[in-house]
């Protein structure tokens, strides 16, 4: 009987042991901006939204500004990232232009969750359909509305839309006509909103 009591508790500690490996999981905190530390893995979530906003609306405007080049950059930065402190640092000096794009994208992100463009359950229904018919990314579905971090990118596209697409209509959707106004927008939200890299 003891021998059998030992055994279950060997084979239950190790078995918690083995379980507890397999939750822990590592993130670090690579931006802040105001109050909001933006972490390693925030930045690989906010990849997948952009891919799949770009797979369900090719004309998107967020996509558009920051260009599709930035979805390609953004998606080699997070794959070569690396593990120790030291290597991340040099890295994360090494992809200061990266760094810059992502820290204009979470400001924007962070100025238009205050602006309430809310998305509409119709308004999420039709993505939910976008993404099934181009077969998009179903990781940004949760039940039967979207993941919560998709829909703060989908309220700052709403918010591009409502600010900057009027000025597009005369120009057969030209995107160039809007890109100087964004730009003194992003600019600003760059003064207005302190940051730090956690170097």
């Amino acid at each position: 009987m003891k021998f059998l009591l030992l055994f279950n508790l060997l084979i239950g500690g190790f078995q918690s042991r083995a379980f507890a490996q397999k939750l822990v999981s590592s993130d670090r905190f690579l931006l802040k901006i105001v109050d909001r530390a933006i972490s390693f893995q925030d930045i690989s979530f906010q990849l997948r939204n952009l891919k799949a906003l770009n797979c369900i609306y090719s004309d998107a405007l967020v996509v558009t500004y920051f260009e599709r080049s930035f979805i390609s950059e953004l998606d080699s930065f997070v794959k070569n990232f690396p593990l120790t402190d030291d290597e991340i640092i040099k890295y994360m000096h090494s992809h200061s232009e990266v760094l810059k794009k992502l820290r204009y994208f979470f400001k924007m992100l962070r100025y238009t969750e205050d602006q309430n463009k809310k998305v509409t359950n119709e308004l999420s229904q039709l993505i939910r359909e976008g993404a099934r018919e181009n077969n998009c990314q179903k990781k940004i579905l949760h039940k039967d509305s979207l993941k919560t971090n998709f829909k703060n990118l989908i309220e700052m596209e709403l918010y591009l839309r409502s600010r900057y697409e009027s000025q597009m209509k005369g120009n057969k959707r030209n995107f160039d006509v809007i890109r100087p106004s964004i730009d003194l927008f992003v600019d600003s939200l760059d003064k207005q909103l302190v940051h730090e890299y956690f170097w």
